[in-house]
């Protein structure tokens, strides 16, 4: 499917043209297509870079070199056709040993190995090339730029060579001058990637997007590049990475029920025709005709989840400045643990961040995944005014119970300094069951209100004497929680 000649001038042609100057190969016809999903997911991010380079770098990232996986070489028929200048040349040249660089780095190999997502791997160029291209002074860089197609056939009898004599080439060569001078900043951001913090999003990679209903993809992508550029991130990463392997072996309840969901748990008396276990139907007519009449056959019962529909549990996330450092680092980890183990039970798990308000509530449901980059990067300035929150939250709750009679089990997540007058308290008890877990208070004497809880857990700053003693604190918290989320 040849580009038409009226649009042999589009961005789409021109991008396909910068493919001329790629270096790395691949026996893949679908390695084109990838490479224009990851630059819409990167234009989508505001970072608008020729195709050439977005294809190189990421098959570098989602490809192991040798056989069955890429080169680096030069194309020198299309390069002959193009005919760029000597100086030109010489850049390409260092453009090839730029490359040659990235793919020897241990965290590249890594990565190639770990069949990452297209929108992880779009996020990780940004995070390679972001800066380079904002450093890049060319007033007409984004200039055209639309969605590419990702269509096999536009790219597949296209030749690259072909395309690229359409275009003056002059900015094009400014740009590869500009990445090779830049490259020590490339191979500098490749090895700053933290691996902890993608291996933890790659864990949570076949769940679905999970969020707020009104979180488009774009912003799933800002909070994805958020969290991988951030310090505080990694730290809560590696955290989680040492609690998720105690929970991810979790198995939801189950037991009998006659509908056809889920695989065969039992034999049972009652059921539908079509779950009648064969060997029922051997029976001579009159045999059968009389089991019909005594309830006499048997039937596969199914699996289902427990009886219970109505349970929510409630997470709540103290965001506020007094919960910076170890206490973020403990408090986020435990909760994205505990919100795993609680949707591998079968349970509905909502999840809100507070300050001085309530931010939106983010859904982990039943089947859905878990919001591990808004968890990761959420950062709040505003403050604290925490009778403002429970007392929105009581609001909320009352609703909530009134108008879907839902039994709600709340988890608040916070610090020594959180004060909530004790009449809220009482109200909130009267809907929720009430698990508080303050981790590193101030001072000896707790908040009023921890007393007036049904369940609270204390994490004292010993805790964090040690990495083991951190993760079996956590370890016991989530432990006990889920044996006290069936009440309320």
């Amino acid at each position: 499917m040849p580009i038409p000649a009226d649009k042999r001038r589009s961005h789409l042609a021109r991008q396909v043209g910068t493919l001329s100057l790629s270096h790395v190969q691949v026996d893949n016809p679908m390695a084109t297509v990838r490479a224009a999903a990851w630059a819409n997911s990167m234009a989508r991010l505001g970072v608008h870079l020729p195709l050439f380079i977005v294809h190189d770098l990421g098959v570098l990232l989602t490809v192991s070199r040798g056989p069955g996986g890429y080169v680096i070489r030069g194309r020198d028929a299309q390069l002959a056709q193009i005919a760029p200048p000597p100086p030109v040349r010489q850049h390409l040249g260092a453009y090839r040993q730029l490359l040659e660089h990235v793919a020897g780095s241990e965290i590249v190999e890594k990565l190639a190995g770990w069949r990452l997502r297209d929108d992880m791997v779009a996020v990780l160029l940004t995070r390679a090339l972001g800066d380079v291209y904002n450093r890049w002074r060319d007033r007409a860089k984004a200039a055209g730029a639309e969605p590419l197609p990702l269509d096999l056939g536009v790219y597949g009898d296209l030749d690259p060579a072909d395309h690229f004599k359409d275009f003056d080439p002059r900015p094009m060569w400014a740009f590869l001058e500009h990445v090779v001078r830049e490259a020590m900043h490339v191979y500098t951001s490749v090895e700053l990637i933290d691996l902890d913090t993608v291996r933890l999003l790659g864990m949570f990679k076949d769940e679905g997007q999970s969020g707020s209903e009104s979180m488009s993809g774009a912003i799933d992508l800002v909070d994805l590049f958020a969290s991988l550029g951030s310090p505080e991130s990694h730290d809560v990463a590696n955290f989680s990475l040492d609690l998720l392997p105690s929970v991810l072996e979790t198995r939801r309840a189950t037991s009998a029920q006659t509908y056809a969901v889920d695989g065969y748990a039992s034999i049972e008396r009652k059921g539908a025709v079509d779950s009648l276990v064969l060997s029922e139907l051997a029976y001579d007519r009159e045999i059968f005709e009389q089991k019909v009449a005594d309830n006499e056959l048997l039937y596969y019962g199914r699996e289902r989840q427990r009886e219970d529909e109505r349970r929510l549990q409630y997470i709540l996330v103290d965001s506020s400045a007094s919960m910076r450092g170890k206490r973020q680092v403990f408090a986020r980890g435990l909760a994205l643990t505990l919100i795993k183990k609680l949707t591998l039970e079968g349970d509905e798990v909502w999840m809100r961040f507070f300050d001085s308000r309530l931010h939106e509530t983010v859904k982990a449901s039943r089947t859905g995944g878990v919001p591990v980059p808004y968890l990761l990067s959420f950062r709040s300035e505003r403050g604290r005014n925490y009778g403002k929150v429970f007392r929105q939250l009581l609001l909320e709750l009352t609703r909530l119970h009134r108008e879907q009679r839902r039994r709600i089990v709340l988890y608040v997540i916070t610090h020594g300094q959180c004060h909530i007058a004790p009449e809220v308290i009482a109200a909130l008890k009267q809907l929720a069951f009430l698990y508080g877990i303050l981790i590193i208070p101030s001072s000896d004497q707790l908040p009023e209100f921890v007393t007036l809880l049904d369940r609270q857990q204390i994490v004292e700053s010993e805790t964090f004497a040690s990495r083991a003693g951190r993760q079996r604190r956590a370890l016991d918290i989530v432990t006990d929680a889920s044996k006290q989320r069936t009440v309320g």
